[in-house]
């Protein structure tokens, strides 16, 4: 199992499909009535059976939180593999890591959360997501190994992980 998530077609076929999993998340901006993944273009499946689901709420005027998860269908997501493709994730969005609200629950799920103030957003909202090269994978994995010892994950009971906004009034 490890060798087809970690197999550079695999992690080719996750950067390709964030873009649109970006632009749905964009489109549903605040619809936290999450359908399942089926009827959702906020999720998707890899053919090795990883799966993530990106949502983006407002709750706050002018904040806007993004929220990602990452598992492997009906089993048991190792850290190593939620903990790569979340940050490849945030890496496609442009998104660095100190800004990663990170956690993961008891069922092996792992979460990740940002916040954007309203300028932020709209740039986001116009920035395409670059497609995933060799070159860029390689830069991945080694600012991956450069950062990974400063990540704090929060292992946690809840939904999700709360942003660094967030966490001031957070149980978390």
């Amino acid at each position: 199992m490890y060798r087809k998530l970690f197999a550079e077609a695999h992690l080719f076929q996750f950067g390709e499909r964030v873009g649109a999993v970006k632009q749905a998340a964009l489109s549903n901006l605040g619809c936290e009535d999450v359908r399942s993944p089926g009827d959702d273009p906020r999720w998707f499946r890899t053919d090795a059976g990883l799966v993530l689901l990106y949502t983006i709420s407002n709750d706050s005027p002018g904040k806007y939180v993004h929220y990602a998860s990452v598992s492997v269908a009906g089993t048991y997501t190792a850290h190593g593999v939620g903990e790569t493709f979340i940050l490849l994730w945030a890496t496609l969005l442009g998104i660095d890591y100190e800004r990663l609200a990170l956690g993961v629950s008891n069922a092996t799920v792992h979460h990740a959360t940002f916040v954007l103030e309203e300028a932020e957003q709209l740039d986001f909202a116009r920035r395409q997501v670059e497609a995933l090269t060799a070159e860029r994978l390689r830069d991945f994995y080694n600012e991956k190994l450069r950062v990974r010892e400063k990540l704090t994950w929060t292992h946690f009971d809840v939904n999700r992980p709360t942003a660094p906004s967030e966490r001031a009034n957070s149980p978390l």
